[in-house]
């Protein structure tokens, strides 16, 4: 005999998780070499929707902003400020929300784009951004939302905010009808349709030159999804990259290069 009370406890554990899975980054401390990197560099918190957004910035010259990815900081793109500097611009990373050394425990791509957005009417022209991830997806919906730039970079990101929704209730064994119930809770989360977040509705702010980055062997974020962003993009290029995963892409020193000189290509 079937244990409802048990049986609907068991769901709504599953339910429980693939909620914080979607909404609740972990936090990243600053290593030793990052601190020492970052020493000096520091600027006033941005305040944003009544938070305090950690924000550094290196050098003069055009601005770049870098943008992180899921459960991961500013920081962890620092490799590619040597080569930015020394090809003439100015480097800003920060924290997005819920992460590294800002305020607040929720996030979403929807809730990075907004940061995003924010720091860049804060800050001025914005010559180029580089995302990594979710960072990516939140420049996608910024520039869907106002922001414009000459060149942008995006590294191993995701496209569509549907699939993801999709594969999280998968991962977390959700049945249908309770897939359904976390795709309407993401929906009030993130306070839109969660097809506002797909490539779809998103690529008519694809106006500049982008650069796409992908390892057809990452297992965080299928290739298909930069594929889906080039195709939808006709001034863009996609190089694909070989045994760099997810992650070490932001390591890699011929991704830093040829990241580098796109953006540097696209300076007056």
């Amino acid at each position: 005999m079937i244990d409802a009370p048990a049986l609907a406890a068991h769901a709504d554990g599953h339910m429980a998780a693939a909620r914080h899975a979607f909404s609740a980054p972990e936090r990243v401390p600053l290593s030793a070499a990052e601190r020492t990197a970052l020493a000096g560099a520091a600027e006033p918190p941005l305040r944003h929707e009544g938070l305090k957004l950690a924000r550094w910035t290196l050098g003069r010259g055009p601005r770049v902003v870098l943008v992180h990815g899921w459960n991961s900081r500013g920081a962890h793109l620092l490799g590619f400020a040597p080569a930015l500097l020394a090809a003439g611009f100015s480097v800003t990373l920060f924290d997005l929300p819920g992460h590294g050394d800002s305020t607040g425990h929720a996030a979403s791509v929807v809730h990075a784009g907004r940061a995003l957005r924010s720091l860049a009417a804060d800050i001025g022209p914005v010559h180029a951004v580089i995302g990594h991830s979710m960072g990516s997806a939140a420049a996608l919906w910024a520039f869907a939302h106002g922001l414009q730039v000459q060149r942008s970079v995006h590294l191993a990101g995701p496209s569509s905010l549907t699939p993801m929704v999709r594969g999280l209730a998968r991962a977390h064994g959700l049945a249908p009808a309770e897939a359904a119930a976390f795709a309407g809770w993401v929906e009030g989360f993130i306070g839109s349709p969660i097809g506002c977040v797909d490539l779809e509705r998103l690529r008519h702010g694809l106006r500049h030159t982008g650069l796409i980055v992908h390892d057809p062997e990452d297992r965080t974020v299928p290739v298909a999804a930069s594929e889906a962003l080039h195709a939808a993009w006709p001034d863009s290029r996609f190089e694909r990259v070989a045994g760099l995963g997810h992650r070490r892409v932001l390591g890699d020193a011929d991704v830093i290069a040829r990241s580098v000189a796109f953006v540097a290509e696209g300076r007056a």
